[in-house]
């Protein structure tokens, strides 16, 4: 007997808990090495333009320092020479409209597409599928922007009157780029089609975390298709919805400014501008740097107050927040 337990090996070998620690922090500074050029852009390029804003207080005259330091302080007069804009109440209502159509258009397409691979079967189709809708992610706003110039011209390269005329040979050929009243569509079409297979990846990384040993024990059950869908694949995405919800909700003031000021041209500018495109030609065009940092602080306070009142929400509806 004393042989039989001599032979079996020890499950229950103890490990020094010094050593255990010691190895612990020889793996982990490894993971730090890897986050210091991700915190190091981050300080540069999100923290450090924040001091900037004090500008916005200021009659900035650039003569006088690249601190502005010498300039005069005006408190809130940019603040108010904004909120009585004859231009105010316009901005704000064009930008919060193409939000609100962005967010209602494009917030369901990734979940709709994820949904839609994840019912595939064939993984070679699966792949090619992802890969395809993944590419125009990489495409610069300027880039598409001069395809769909190209595609919606009256000349003989504009697909879409091709196509009309095609079904139609009475049709007139149309110049949608110059008509204020199809911007937004356009913006929301490249909008889709542009975004929606890179904001799938959030989702399918949150299906592959649903065990799917409750899928088995819903079919063993009886349940069909939908009813897998309903009951086990959309509570398994709903944190998910949640953080992608709090992130575009608080952008209802800051809509994409490379989009909109590339789909943009002359003829239509002026009734096309949202609040960033404003900000932009009042201050690096104009050289009103005060006023459009004024400008720009208000659309960062309110975007900030929506994030702050959209995850307390969550929370309290789903447990669910980024804070």
């Amino acid at each position: 007997m004393a042989l039989l337990k001599s032979a079996v090996p020890n499950q229950n070998i103890s490990v020094n808990p010094k050593r255990k620690k010691s190895l612990q922090k020889q793996n982990i500074w490894v993971l730090y090495v890897f986050l210091i050029p991700a915190v190091v852009l981050t300080l540069i390029f999100a923290y450090l333009p924040m001091f900037s804003n004090y500008i916005a207080f200021l009659d900035y005259d650039f003569n006088k320092g690249w601190f502005g330091f010498g300039s005069e302080f005006v408190g809130f007069d940019n603040f108010a020479k904004f909120l009585n804009d004859d231009k105010f109440y316009e901005l704000m209502g064009r930008t919060l409209l193409y939000s609100v159509t962005m967010m209602v258009t494009t917030f369901p397409a990734p979940l709709i597409l994820a949904l839609l691979l994840n019912e595939l079967r064939g993984r070679l189709f699966k792949k090619f599928v992802q890969t395809t809708s993944y590419i125009p992610h990489f495409v610069s706003w300027v880039t598409v922007a001069g395809l769909f110039y190209m595609f919606l011209t009256v000349d003989a390269t504009g697909i879409v009157n091709n196509l009309r005329q095609l079904i139609d040979p009475s049709a007139e050929r149309i110049s949608f780029m110059q008509d204020a009243s199809n911007f937004l569509p356009v913006l929301v079409i490249s909008e889709v089609w542009k975004e929606t297979g890179w904001g799938t990846i959030l989702y399918l990384a949150a299906l592959s975390g649903i065990d799917p040993q409750q899928y088995e024990a819903a079919q063993v059950d009886g349940a069909n298709r939908f009813q897998r869908l309903l009951y086990i694949t959309l509570p398994g995405l709903i944190p998910t919805m949640c953080i992608l919800l709090i992130f575009q909700l608080s952008g209802l003031f800051a809509t994409n400014f490379d989009q909109v000021f590339n789909m943009q041209n002359k003829m239509i500018r002026l009734d096309t501008d949202t609040i960033g495109v404003y900000t932009y030609y009042q201050g690096l065009v104009s050289g009103q740097y005060s006023y459009s940092a004024a400008v720009g602080l208000f659309q960062g306070v309110i975007s900030f107050i929506l994030i702050m009142l959209t995850n307390y929400t969550t929370k309290r509806l789903s447990n669910v927040g980024i804070i």
